[in-house]
């Protein structure tokens, strides 16, 4: 009995499992807390405004940085002073570059006008700290733009010096006036915000919000299993409203592809899952939308993107057009009105085409030369890869094509060459685009003319094909013009072929496919295959070797890292 009374005067409480974690966490606030203590660096106080501990910079940016800082000062008397350090050593550089701008007492005591720029090396990053006095001017949105825009590029690109000079520029023009004419200062997103929110996380931040989607999906299903949230629209409505917020603030970057994504799903489908009559200006008007939304997210030039979307359009919508049975049943009877095959009048509507931007170069007054030469290449390229009009007509072909050869050897040596033409000879690129054109076309013509019945013979036709191109390719090296081969033209030619035979063969084993198409009242759909460290102190001078008598700061600037 005595051995029990003592027992419970030696533990006077009982630890259970809940009171045990209650201990352990206290214990581990506690440590944290000391461990923090310890770890805080130690604020520095700055008695000159360049303040460089990793000897980041030379004499002459030092010079530069001074003249900027003193031209601020004399004008506003505003102080700006600069702090770069090797590591914050686990300190938040907010709080850091607080106490380092209070201790130093940066600005006039009754202004508040002190700047003060700290740069952590080893951290990368990098923060604008704003006393009271300049935060209507100098603003954190201005703050931000002149971190992200102008001198985080320029870290990203390990030139840390002309990264501070810029910014400093930037600086000295917000808080002169004159923000205007840097048009960096004008937009978060000066480059689009394509680019802006493109960066090495990207692919990570995708990732991690397609888990969040899953996620919600799971838990949305599983909260309207029951009666009690089933069908409750507002709550549909509230719980994506949350999971689409929440993703645009914290990773607008994925949503922003996820949204590309999703365009590119409706111009498929405008383009291959509608087939009434209505789908085709749809699927224009949806493949247009790409020319202002690419603009605005990357700033592209507008002529280019109208090329590239074009000429993607026109590939996609050509696409459709032959896959549409109807249409191919009217373009097919409307061929044969005229005298044509399908294919036929097809190409000939290219060469149309073609011949429509002849026709506008040389009212451009480009040089006939070339207006001869590059359009005998489009024709005798388009009609050398048709299979009716190239069979039927050989003779005619090869004696054009001859034709053809005369005149542009008669024009290139008997007319004048107007040395003043804004398009100067390029015999490099004549040659090139003549070399391409005869290896496609001869290519083309050993394919169709070579008939094989086994897979043996055929890897053996499709190697001599492809040795074919290695040597139409190489005709500079076998002339002695160039002393460069590469065999890898053969594999790269192989492959391809072999990856093209691929997809014929399983284009003839769907047997054309069945294709919906719109009809007089309705569509029918069905689918199938058709697809140091060093202190600046004393060698520097300054209209104020130290702090103005003490501004005050309110945390406001802005933070960045790279």
């Amino acid at each position: 009995m005595p051995k029990k009374e003592s027992l419970v005067l030696f533990c006077p409480m009982r630890l259970d499992l809940k009171t045990s974690f209650q201990y352990l966490v206290t214990l581990l606030l506690i440590l944290t807390v000391t461990v923090t203590e310890v770890q805080t660096k130690e604020a520095k106080v700055l008695t000159t405004p360049i303040t460089d501990e990793v000897g980041l910079l030379n004499t002459d940016q030092i010079t530069n940085l001074q003249s900027i800082i003193t031209g601020i000062e004399e004008k506003t008397s505003a102080q700006v002073f600069l702090y770069i350090i090797q590591s914050l050593e686990g300190e938040t550089i907010e709080s850091y570059s607080l106490k380092v701008a209070e201790l130093s007492k940066i600005g006039q005591k009754d202004k508040d006008n002190g700047v003060l720029v700290l740069l952590s090396v080893g951290d990368r990053k990098v923060r604008i700290e704003v006393g009271y006095g300049l935060e209507e001017t100098l603003t954190d949105i201005m703050c931000n733009r002149i971190i992200k825009n102008i001198m985080i590029p320029e870290f990203k690109k390990g030139d840390l010096p002309s990264g501070i000079l810029l910014g400093y520029s930037a600086i000295e023009s917000v808080i002169l006036g004159a923000a205007d004419s840097n048009p960096n200062l004008q937009s978060d997103y000066p480059e689009g915000i394509g680019y802006a929110i493109s960066n090495e996380n990207t692919a990570k931040n995708i990732g991690i919000a397609t888990g969040v989607i899953v996620a919600a999906l799971i838990g949305f299903f599983l909260m309207t299993d029951g009666k009690t949230y089933k069908r409750k629209l507002w709550l549909e409505i509230l719980y994506g409203s949350v999971v689409f917020f929440g993703l645009l603030y914290f990773l607008p970057d994925a949503v922003f592809y996820f949204f590309c994504l999703g365009i590119v799903a409706l111009n498929l489908y405008l383009l291959y899952g509608l087939w009434e009559w209505f789908s085709y200006p749809l699927a224009i008007l949806s493949l247009l939308f790409w020319i202002p939304f690419l603009q605005f997210s990357f700033h592209a030039e507008w002529i280019v993107l109208f090329w590239v979307i074009g000429i993607i359009g026109v590939i996609l919508l050509v696409i459709k057009l032959s896959l549409d049975d109807v249409l191919k049943d009217s373009f097919k009877t409307f061929a044969k009105k005229l005298g044509f095959s399908a294919s036929e009048l097809f190409f000939h509507s290219i060469a149309i085409l073609s011949l429509w931007f002849s026709i506008h170069s040389f009212l451009n007054e480009e040089r006939f030369f070339y207006i001869l030469y590059y359009q005998g290449l489009i024709l005798f390229t388009i009609y050398g890869l048709s299979i009716s009009v190239f069979q039927k007509q050989i003779k005619r072909y090869a004696i054009a094509f001859l034709v053809w050869l005369t005149v542009v050897a008669l024009v290139y040596f008997h007319l004048p060459i107007d040395q003043n033409s804004s398009m100067p000879m390029d015999y490099s690129n004549l040659f090139n685009s003549f070399q391409w054109f005869f290896c496609l076309v001869l290519g083309y013509v050993l394919a169709i003319s070579i008939q094989v019945k086994s897979w043996k013979t055929r890897l053996i036709k499709y190697g001599f094909i492809s040795l074919v191109w290695t040597f139409g390719f190489s005709i500079e090296f076998i002339l002695g013009y160039t002393e460069s081969f590469s065999i890898s033209v053969f594999f790269f030619s192989y492959f391809s072929l072999l990856l093209l035979h691929f997809f014929y063969t399983i284009w003839e084993e769907s047997d054309g496919g069945s294709y919906s198409s719109y009809s007089s009242g309705s569509s029918s759909s069905s689918s199938s295959y058709r697809s140091t460290s060093s202190s600046y102190s004393g060698s520097s001078s300054s209209s104020s070797s130290s702090g103005g008598g003490g501004g005050s700061f309110g945390g406001g600037g802005s933070s960045g890292s790279w």
